[in-house]
């Protein structure tokens, strides 16, 4: 089976799915496998391939991305108020060992989306990379769970975004 048809089995299943953890996991494993074909071949053997792969894969393509999230401005709108349930900061928590970058970055993008500020196409694809990651991986080490109500409703938001950038 090639990476083509494999990305698109696992987008096949996340169009499928009625469930949003199920949505998010299938497109998530879609999104790693296609971009990390967009690295090199020694790229793939360095720490945090995957992060660096898809925030590349964000930013080639950050005139698609900005049109994506220009489509979504109700989820949009939703992120950029969002608050963390832990921390109460903009959009997501961010705890040790996350990386220090991530909470200035994420206070950043909800200004942004909330039209407060403003940044260049390649800057908010990559702070919406890193967001869609640090979810990816709150999601897969067990710090988003099926049965809590704000976990669900934040990807159920993500997926729509998420779905369609994978089809750019």
């Amino acid at each position: 089976m090639s990476a083509a048809d494999f990305v698109q089995r696992w987008f096949r299943k996340a169009y499928e799915s009625e469930d949003c953890f199920d949505r998010f996991f299938s497109a998530w494993i879609a999104l790693v496998i296609k971009a990390r074909s967009y690295l090199h071949e020694k790229q793939l053997t360095h720490p945090d391939t995957d992060r660096i792969a898809i925030i590349r894969y964000f930013v080639d393509r950050s005139e698609a991305v900005a049109n994506v999230l220009a489509d979504f401005p109700e989820e949009v709108a939703w992120l950029a108020v969002r608050k963390g349930i832990g921390t109460g900061q903009p959009i997501l928590d961010v705890l040790p060992p996350d990386p220090h970058n991530l909470r200035p970055k994420f206070d950043q993008l909800a200004l942004v989306w909330s039209q407060q500020a403003t940044r260049k196409p390649r800057w908010i694809a990559d702070a919406t990379a890193e967001m869609i990651n640090h979810v990816g991986n709150n999601a897969f080490h067990g710090a988003k769970t099926p049965d809590d109500d704000a976990d669900r409703e934040l990807l159920d938001r993500i997926n729509h975004i998420l779905m369609d950038i994978l089809g750019v």
